[in-house]
C-alpha cells in the first residue's frame, strides 16, 4: 500500500470499508400507463396517443376495467408530450380518478345500530414483518458542571439508560413485538466541549477537559452498544455532529464540518467493534464526512437525523425545523419520512403528514436556561419502534 492509500485508509470514517452514507434514492417521474390507487382515489395514466385533444376519459376508464358510471376523472389533468422523428407529437395524459358518490334519500339509523350491536372485537393479527427498535442518544454534554447537575449525575443517567433500554427491549418482545433490527442514532452534543464558546459561564462550570470528555463518552457508548447488540442479529449505528462537538475559536467553528467530537466518539467505537468481528460482526456503522445530516433506511422508511442547530430561522422550534427541512427538500439535499433531532432538550412529536418529526429530550440539565426562561423539561432517552407497514410505534422515554 502506498502512502496515499495508507492516508486515505486512516482518514476513512469506517476502516472496514462500509459506506459512510446510503446511496440517494432515484427520482423518476412515473408515467407508466395504468391506474394506481391510494385509498379511496387513484391516478390514471394513458398510453402514448397522438394529437393535442384531451382523451375520451370514459374510454380510458373502460380500458382499465372501470365503469364510467361509477368512476370519473376530475380536473386538473396533466400531460407529457414528445415528438417523433417525423414531426408528429405524442402525448400521455394523467388525471385523478375518483368514485362517484350516489345521492341517498336518508340514513337508516336502525340499520347502523344493528351493525354496531353485531360488531365483535377483532382478533389479534399475527405480525406481518419485523420492526426496528430505535434508540436516540442526544445531548449528554458529558463534562457539563451546573451546580447540582454535573458530570456524575449525567454519567449516572446514561448508566441508568443503558439498563432501561435493555428492559424496554425485553418488554416489547414480551408484548408480541417482533424486533428484528437495533438502530442506535447519535444526535449530537454528546460531549460538552471546553471554553466559553457554547453558553454562559461554560469556562467555570466544565468539570472535565476535552480528552476526558471524549474518553468518558466513548466508553459509555461502547458499553451501551455492547449490551444492546446482544439482543439483535442486525445492528446499525449512525451519528451526526452537534454544536458542542465543534472545534471552536472565538465562538465559531473554525476547522471543518468533519472535525466534530460528537462524531469522533462514534468513529472510535466503530474501530473498537471492527477489531472484534467474531463478536460484533453484525454491528454496522454509518459515519458521515463533512455532513451534519444523514438519512438511513430503517424498516422500509427513510429516517433522517440531524442535531437541530442547522435550523437557524426565527420563530418557534417547530417553525425552525420545518423551514430547514422544507429548504433541504427544495434543494434536493435531504429527505426523509421520519426526522429525529436533538439540540432543544425536550420531547416533541409533530405529524406533518409526509414527515413525522420527533424532537428528543436530553440527559443534562440547563440551569442557565431554566433561570432565564423559567422552563425545564423531563430528561431521558427516546426509544421507539418502526414497523414496515404502520410506521412509528411504541414511543417511550426511558
Amino acid at each position: 500500500m502506498n502512502l496515499d492509500d495508507a492516508l486515505d485508509a486512516l482518514i476513512a470514517p469506517v476502516e472496514s470499508g462500509q459506506p459512510s452514507s446510503p446511496a440517494p434514492r432515484e427520482r423518476v417521474a412515473d408515467w407508466r400507463p395504468g391506474v394506481i390507487w391510494d385509498g379511496a382515489e387513484g391516478t390514471v395514466t394513458t398510453p402514448a396517443m397522438p394529437g393535442e385533444a384531451s382523451p375520451d376519459w370514459d374510454s380510458v376508464l373502460r380500458i382499465w376495467g372501470l365503469e364510467p358510471e361509477k368512476f370519473s376523472v376530475v380536473e386538473p389533468v396533466l400531460f407529457n408530450v414528445w415528438g417523433n422523428p417525423d414531426g408528429t407529437l405524442n402525448r400521455q395524459w394523467k388525471g385523478k380518478v375518483v368514485q362517484r358518490v350516489e345521492a341517498k334519500a336518508g340514513i337508516d339509523f336502525d340499520e347502523l345500530i344493528d351493525e354496531i350491536k353485531k360488531h365483535k372485537p377483532r382478533k389479534k393479527e399475527a405480525p406481518t414483518g419485523q420492526s426496528a427498535f430505535v434508540v436516540a442518544l442526544a445531548d449528554w454534554q458529558v463534562g457539563r458542571g451546573d451546580p447540582g447537575d454535573g458530570l456524575r449525575e449525567v454519567v449516572q443517567r446514561v448508566l441508568n439508560a443503558i439498563d432501561s433500554v435493555e428492559l424496554r427491549i425485553k418488554e416489547l418482545r414480551k408484548s408480541g413485538r417482533t424486533l428484528g433490527q437495533l438502530v442506535v442514532v447519535g444526535l449530537g452534543d454528546i460531549v460538552e466541549g471546553c471554553g466559553d464558546d457554547y453558553y454562559a459561564m461554560g469556562t467555570f462550570t466544565s468539570e472535565a477537559d476535552r480528552r476526558d470528555q471524549v474518553k468518558i463518552a466513548r466508553r459509555l457508548i461502547r458499553d451501551a452498544i455492547a449490551r444492546w447488540s446482544q439482543h439483535f442479529d442486525d445492528v446499525l449505528v449512525a451519528a451526526v455532529g452537534g454544536n458542542h462537538g465543534e472545534n471552536r475559536r472565538n465562538g465559531k467553528a473554525f476547522t471543518t464540518f468533519n472535525d466534530n467530537d460528537d462524531v469522533a466518539v462514534f468513529e472510535q467505537v466503530a474501530e473498537i467493534f471492527a477489531a472484534n468481528p467474531e463478536t460484533y460482526g453484525h454491528v454496522k456503522f454509518v459515519i458521515p464526512t463533512h455532513k451534519l445530516a444523514l438519512s438511513i433506511e430503517v424498516a422500509g422508511k427513510i429516517v433522517g437525523i440531524t442535531h437541530g442547530h442547522l435550523a437557524r430561522n426565527s420563530g418557534t422550534v417547530e417553525n425552525k425545523i420545518r423551514t430547514w427541512l422544507a429548504n433541504q427538500a427544495l434543494g434536493r439535499q435531504f429527505e426523509c419520512d421520519i426526522l429525529l433531532t436533538g439540540h432543544y432538550h425536550h420531547l416533541r412529536a409533530v405529524d406533518w403528514g409526509s414527515v413525522l418529526w420527533l424532537q428528543t429530550p436530553a440527559l443534562c440539565d440547563s440551569l442557565w436556561f431554566t433561570q432565564s426562561s423559567g422552563q425545564w423539561s423531563q430528561m431521558g432517552t427516546l426509544t421507539l419502534t418502526i414497523d414496515p407497514e404502520l410506521g412509528v410505534r411504541d414511543i417511550a422515554v426511558v
